[in-house]
């Protein structure tokens, strides 16, 4: 019986619905360089660890490039939305500028995302990390393809995901390529990009509790 319990504990925890985080919007921006080069995440659940998530860009549709950056291990709550930046870039106050806020994070090449670039989301907790959320096709270079966001962006729609390793473009709204175009900031763009604004399905939380109930009966 425990041998069981154990197994459907581990699926459970494997599952794209079992995920606490997921990628919300992806964005290259319209500043010199292709900056800022952001990527929002939202919490569905408190998540007691953040270093149990990392997050890649694979480039040019040459497949994974794994785990590029691991989040440090700080509590996060349930309903905070997430702001990763690549600073590597030469301009590191474009996040700040273009948005009048601080981003959260610099994930360094994570979140190198050119507009035609996938991004994943790992959870690293495990043996090998498992893709728990992806925007954009790993093997597929996105220009030209109808999820190309090159100066401009794309942003999960609500209740939709996390989606695992399989890229759902029915879950995702898109500015358009070049839709930032001579944009300085945020608000004062004619393609805003939408920060915030998004709720999860409320079966992240169903199975959120179940893996809760399991592990009670382990103790």
């Amino acid at each position: 019986m425990r041998k069981l319990l154990m197994t459907i504990a581990l699926v459970l925890m494997a599952s794209p619905a079992a995920a606490q985080l997921l990628i919300t919007g992806v964005m290259d921006g319209p500043l010199s360089g292709g900056v800022p080069k952001v990527v929002e995440l939202y919490a569905c659940d408190d998540i007691a660890d953040l270093s149990i998530y990392g997050l890649g860009c694979a480039n040019n549709g040459g497949g994974t490039d794994g785990v590029e950056f691991t989040f440090p291990a700080v509590f996060v709550a349930a309903g905070t939305h997430l702001y990763c930046e690549d600073v590597d870039t030469g301009n590191p106050t474009a996040f700040f500028d273009y948005f009048g806020f601080d981003s959260d994070y610099d994930v360094g090449s994570a979140a190198g995302t050119n507009g035609d670039d996938a991004i994943e989301l790992f959870l690293v907790s495990g043996v090998e990390p498992v893709v728990v959320d992806v925007v954009g096709d790993i093997n597929v270079d996105g220009t030209g393809a109808p999820w190309e966001y090159l100066d401009g962006w794309t942003k999960r729609i609500s209740g939709s995901g996390p989606d695992g390793d399989t890229f759902v473009i029915t879950n995702w709204t898109f500015s358009g390529a070049n839709a930032l175009d001579g944009c300085i900031t945020n608000d004062s763009c004619g393609s805003i990009f939408p920060l915030g604004g998004f709720t999860c399905d409320p079966a992240v939380a169903t199975e959120k509790e179940t893996w809760g109930s399991l592990k009670s009966l382990f103790r």
